[in-house]
């Protein structure tokens, strides 16, 4: 017998140790502009979808003045132009004195009276943001997002600053060190040697903004103001910050639409150059486009500009890879130079494309940059597109 209860022992503690343990719930925490609430009354908990929390605790951490009424179970919270009234068991509420419904009416629990936490927040005017994997609620006020949102304008206005002052340690500082950004600041300094471009910020506008996490879209101007012929353009892009160390830092930069600032009368008013140079520029741009009807890789690179061997060898297996997949006309319309310091020049081109197997046309506005070479010819060096039109 003794036996017996001596392997029942065995076996009934075999099969405790083979009973997973499983960790006590973890609790909810509650985070108001990352401060976290403790609750000494009670703990909150999930019920249907819905996280309750003591009332008071949360109330006193809005800034809201707490009044509760024990026979009738109402609980009201006082602020600035602010009033909201929650009963026990109703699953209506009053903000101001306007009815709304909750999804979960208010509780009691040994003593304790449970709200709704999202309706307190958002009734606050702030934002709600639950996280189910680390249990957690983080309501960031509107005073908080007011405060946000003033950061992160002059964050931007800061920006334009240090970028036109070509001051790189300024730009770092406003960057997320870990980022792509970063790394796009830090390659600025050789075009600030080269290029003398001021910025300007025209539109700002916060598209996302949550706790650690913000989405800002910009309209930035870029003009040319001294160095190498760039054109002067409007950008629209796209930022991603993050909250670091309690600080917005820029992480991240799209471009979304850009447009090259070049009026009508810009583009038509000749420059005052040599007329010797003007012939060989446009000789230059006449052979171009001879050359890109005969699908002609030799002729195209004999009127651009080189650089060295692997970029060259990179460009003419990009035209090889063109012509191949493609069989476009061309058809050259006016042009004019309108800007030229005697080494350099940007012309303003009009032309028609055309897929020969296809009925479409499209007409673009290109500017071409050309520079002269030692031996006195002038080559294209870069080109922009002004429009593109289907016609």
């Amino acid at each position: 017998m003794k036996k017996l209860l001596s392997l029942l022992t065995m076996l009934i503690l075999a099969f405790v140790l083979a009973v997973p343990v499983f960790a006590a719930s973890k609790p909810i925490e509650v985070f108001i502009n990352d401060s976290k609430v403790s609750f000494n009354a009670g703990a909150p908990y999930l019920q249907n979808g819905s996280v309750l929390v003591p009332f008071r605790a949360v109330f006193e951490k809005l800034g809201l003045k707490v009044l509760w009424d024990a026979k009738t179970g109402t609980v009201t919270g006082t602020g600035s132009d602010l009033n909201i009234q929650l009963k026990i068991g109703s699953n209506r509420a009053s903000i101001n004195g306007i009815i709304k419904k909750l999804v979960a009416a208010p509780t009691s629990s040994n003593g304790t009276t449970y709200v709704p936490l999202r309706f307190i927040g958002e009734a606050t005017g702030g934002t709600v943001l639950w996280d189910p994997t680390g249990k957690s609620v983080r309501i960031t006020t509107a005073s908080s997002i007011a405060a946000d949102e003033a950061e992160l304008k002059s964050l931007f206005n800061n920006m334009i600053s240090y970028f036109n002052e070509e001051n790189l340690g300024g730009m770092n500082s406003l960057t997320d060190s870990e980022s792509y950004f970063y790394d796009y600041v830090s390659s600025l300094e050789s075009s600030f040697k080269t290029f003398d471009i001021k910025s300007t910020l025209n539109e700002l506008s916060i598209v996302n903004l949550k706790a650690d996490e913000a989405i800002v879209a910009t309209t930035e101007t870029s003009v040319r103001i001294n160095g190498p012929y760039v054109p002067d353009q409007e950008d629209q892009y796209i930022y991603t910050l993050i909250r670091k160390n309690g600080k917005w830092k820029i992480s991240d930069v799209e471009l979304q639409e850009s447009t090259i600032l070049l009026t009508s009368a810009q583009a038509s008013k000749p420059a005052d150059a040599p007329q010797g140079d003007i012939s060989a520029i446009n000789n230059t741009l006449s052979n171009y486009y001879k050359a890109l009807n005969e699908e002609n890789i030799t002729g195209v690179m004999a009127t651009l500009n080189s650089y060295d061997e692997e970029s060259d060898a990179e460009l003419n297996s990009d035209l090889k890879q063109f012509f191949s997949n493609n069989n476009v006309n061309y058809t050259p319309g006016i042009s004019n130079v309108f800007y030229y310091n005697g080494n350099e020049a940007a012309l303003y081109a009009e032309q028609k494309t055309k897929e020969k197997d296809l009925t479409e046309t499209y007409e673009q506005g290109i500017i071409y940059v050309f520079t002269k070479a030692s031996d006195g010819t002038w080559k294209i060096d870069q080109a922009y597109t002004v429009f593109d039109e289907l016609l």
